[in-house]
């Protein structure tokens, strides 16, 4: 089966829906399927990407550390007209998403989306009083939704958050993988050891960028409340 991607964000950029599309990519390769990736540029250029088609993009949009991919359609025509995709997969509800349904549109075959993100957490980067705009992303995002032909929710909160708002697409709960090889090597008696820990503490961390849209400030306050009432911790 010949499968498009259509992402925002992918690699080398370090954060979960790039990792999640690229291991996807991998793991349907494996199964036999052939997978064409449209993601924007990062300023890099690499000759060892096979099927990934890079979009031209605006570079740290609004400060930020994603860039902004500019879905100008026509520069790939060629592309996806000898690639003849059976199946088209997005992963964003704007940008190069809004250029996954004119592609499905096109071929007349079927587009999924993978809901990856609360997109209203991030109206930050647009405006420091946001209300406005983030009913608007809301609105915008569930309504991408009914465009699509069916709909992934990674996680349990993500599935509930779309079902609460009135999404009717047909909605699957399939969970972002973890390649627990990467992780094998990992010593956690030397790593506490490393740090000071001692042996019998239970441990309270956060991995994952530290942005304002991970609220990790609610985070924080939530460990100290933790590490005050457990002092093993």
């Amino acid at each position: 089966m010949n499968i498009v991607m259509f992402t925002n964000t992918f690699t080398p950029h370090v954060g979960g829906v790039a990792h999640s599309v690229a291991w996807l990519t991998e793991d349907l390769r494996r199964l036999g399927h052939r997978v064409l990736v449209v993601a924007p540029e990062y300023g890099i250029t690499r000759d060892d990407e096979p099927d990934v088609l890079r979009v031209p993009a605006v570079q740290h949009f609004a400060g930020s550390d994603f860039p902004l991919p500019l879905p100008l359609a026509r520069l790939f025509d060629d592309t996806l007209d000898a690639f003849q995709p059976d199946i088209v997969h997005s992963h964003h509800p704007f940008l190069l998403g809004t250029l996954a349904l004119r592609v499905a549109a096109k071929f007349d075959r079927p587009v999924v989306y993978t809901y990856h993100t609360r997109y209203e957490c991030y109206c930050h980067h647009v405006a420091p009083d946001a209300q406005a705009i983030q009913r608007l992303v809301l609105s915008l995002s569930f309504g991408y939704c009914d465009l699509c032909d069916a709909v992934i929710a990674p996680s349990a909160s993500i599935a509930r958050h779309l079902t609460d708002h009135g999404v009717k697409t047909r909605l699957s709960l399939i969970p972002t993988g973890v390649d627990l090889a990467f992780f094998a090597g990992g010593n956690g008696a030397k790593a506490r050891a490393a740090a000071g820990i001692p042996t019998y503490a239970f441990v309270v961390g956060h991995v994952g960028r530290l942005a304002a849209e991970k609220n990790l400030e609610f985070l924080a306050a939530s460990v100290l409340l933790f590490l005050r009432s457990h002092e093993e911790a």
